[in-house]
C-alpha cells in the first residue's frame, strides 16, 4: 500500500511539474515577444479571412496519464524492491 501511495504522489508531482513548466515557457515567450509592426503594416487582412477551425484535447487525458504513470512507477518500484531483497 505504501508503494502505491508513493507512486500516486510521484505521478501527481510529475504532472504538476509538467503543467508549471508549460505555463512558465508560455509566460516567458509572452514576455519576450516583440511584434514587428512595420513589416505587418503592409500585410493587412480582414479578420474574417483568418479564421481557423479546430478542436482541443479533453482535460480527461490528464487523469488517464496520471493513473498510467502511477501504474508504471508502482511496477518499477516493486521491481526495484524485489531486486534489493534478492541481494
Amino acid at each position: 500500500m505504501k508503494t502505491i501511495r508513493l507512486a500516486l504522489l510521484l505521478s501527481a508531482a510529475l504532472h504538476v511539474m509538467y503543467i508549471i513548466a508549460t505555463f512558465g515557457i508560455g509566460f516567458i515567450r509572452t514576455l519576450n515577444y516583440e511584434p514587428d509592426i512595420i513589416a505587418e503594416a503592409d500585410n493587412v487582412t480582414m479578420l474574417q479571412n483568418e479564421v481557423t477551425l479546430g478542436t482541443t484535447g479533453s482535460p480527461l487525458i490528464y487523469v488517464f496519464t496520471w493513473i498510467g504513470l502511477a501504474i508504471v512507477l508502482a511496477i518499477g518500484m516493486l521491481t526495484v524492491q524485489r531486486i534489493r531483497q534478492t541481494r
